[in-house]
């Protein structure tokens, strides 16, 4: 009981050092786990009765995997990794990092996701292509130009690669030696996962370009307020002189205020697939709900456009979180109770 009693108030001051420099992040997993969940613990456990109870269900996951090991020995392992990775993220801007997430998922603060790992490989690829890590930016040439580097390499010279990378990464930001230790030994999983991207030709998933959210025009649509026919007509002669699809989709956000003049605009102008998938990525929920429920089926579809406009809502669709499907659910409901 002693030697148990001496572990329980060692975590309880680790706990305390964690969270006095946690990592600022909007996802609700990495506090509520890290303060309240390990509180929860404390709170419960009775090592005199229960000592291999763990009572928590530690939501958020660290990149080394769940520790094998119960009660109090658990938490001591968990709370050593989560000071490992959080000392890692703290050398990091906590915007940058939002950005980095975002590139991910828009509603990654409500997925329990490792943050430690995007991370972590988001520096090392930065510092394989000789550029600065510290602002956690890395672009499409840096995916493609890492996808060459990797793709003929096995996992142990894909491991040897960012051991390499993460010795000029201390060098530069020196790292704590905590976070030394518990990378070194995040290795051979980092590896795997990158090699099983190349494979499948997933690399950007692994190795995160970021987003902006907040730079994205916000799109608002109204159920009337029709622009007049001169306006209209105007507006799909200058999207047919457009070839890029960005600035295309763009113009179109800016300049259509109306669901039935979107619907019009999607039948009447010459849009091709990746041009219906930038659209439909860049819709907000609700206005994505209407499209949706407007072609819930491919059944009579005749025109491209429509057939292109479907493909596009059914692979977001699939994309959808949980949480989104259920503002979805309750965006089409509030649609229908407009209609009626």
């Amino acid at each position: 009981m002693k030697f148990v009693q001496r572990k329980m108030a060692v975590s309880r001051q680790f706990q305390k050092k964690i969270l006095s420099h946690l990592l600022n992040t909007p996802n609700v997993y990495y506090r509520s786990t890290i303060a309240d969940g390990i509180n929860g613990f404390f709170k419960l456990y009775r090592p005199q009765f229960a000592a291999h109870e763990i009572h928590i269900t530690a939501d958020y996951p660290i990149l080394a995997g769940r520790p094998e090991v119960d009660g109090i020995e658990f938490i001591e392992h968990y709370l050593r990794c989560i000071e490992a990775e959080n000392a890692f993220c703290i050398c990091f801007k906590p915007q940058d990092i939002h950005h980095l997430l975002s590139g991910l998922t828009r509603d990654y603060y409500s997925v329990p996701l490792n943050i430690f790992e995007p991370v972590l490989l988001s520096a090392l690829g930065l510092v394989m292509r000789c550029r600065s890590p510290k602002n956690l930016n890395l672009n499409e040439d840096d995916i493609s130009a890492l996808y060459r580097q990797f793709i003929f390499q096995s996992e142990k010279e894909i491991q040897d690669c960012l051991k390499k990378a993460f010795l000029s990464l201390n060098r530069e930001m020196d790292i704590s030696r905590s976070s030394r230790r518990y990378t070194l030994l995040c290795f051979s999983k980092l590896a795997a996962t990158i090699k099983n991207a190349v494979l499948m030709k997933t690399l950007d998933k692994v190795f995160l370009i970021p987003a902006y959210p907040e730079r994205e025009p916000q799109i608002t649509f109204s159920y009337g307020d029709r622009m007049n026919d001169r306006k209209y007509q105007k507006l799909v002669e200058r999207i047919s002189q457009i070839d890029n699809s960005k600035e295309k989709i763009t113009l179109i956000l800016n300049e259509v205020s109306s669901l039935a003049d979107l619907l019009d605009i999607l039948s009447d102008t010459e849009l091709y697939a990746e041009d219906f998938k930038l659209l439909i990525n860049m819709l907000p929920l609700p206005v994505f709900a209407m499209l949706l429920s407007q072609y819930p089926n491919d059944d009579f579809l005749d025109r491209e456009n429509e057939q292109l406009l479907f493909m596009a809502l059914q692979e977001r669709k699939q994309q959808l979180s949980i949480k989104e499907r259920q503002q979805i659910e309750q965006a089409l409901n509030a649609f229908q109770h407009e209609e009626m």
